[in-house]
């Protein structure tokens, strides 16, 4: 009995393990349209959190429901290394969060600037200018 129990803990341990590197923030969108969306976002770095979400996931009940990236994560990224190595390790997304504030309950109102965003990526020939 003692050794299920060791055993059903490691198999825990593992799976906890095996959660995803890219965690993306809690956030909640406070207002949105078609050239800036503003959120309240949780989490360790929820600049990048937002931004990652806003070019791969999207957010719901907001005007970008859709990701502005259609393609997957990891296929563009190979697609245009110098782009995203730019982008997130030389912390250029950072130039498209027009305003973070630390709210009192530790989260961050963040404000991007989606216009900007989604014009840099048509420039640099990420998306096409109608977003597929």
């Amino acid at each position: 009995m003692r050794i299920f129990k060791i055993n059903i803990l490691l198999v825990l341990f593992f799976l906890m393990s095996c959660t995803s590197k890219n965690v993306l923030s809690n956030a909640e969108v406070l207002q949105s349209d078609e050239n800036s969306i503003s959120l309240n976002a949780f989490g360790a770095n929820p600049e990048y959190s937002v931004i990652y979400q806003l070019l791969f996931r999207g957010f719901p009940s907001s005007s970008q429901t859709n990701p502005l990236i259609s393609t997957s994560e990891s296929e563009i990224q190979q697609q245009f290394p110098q782009y995203f190595n730019q982008f997130f390790k030389g912390n250029r997304y950072q130039t498209f969060i027009t305003s973070s504030t630390k709210n009192q309950d530790g989260s961050y109102r963040i404000v991007v600037n989606t216009k900007a965003l989604k014009l840099d990526l048509e420039q640099n020939s990420i998306i096409r200018k109608f977003g597929y």
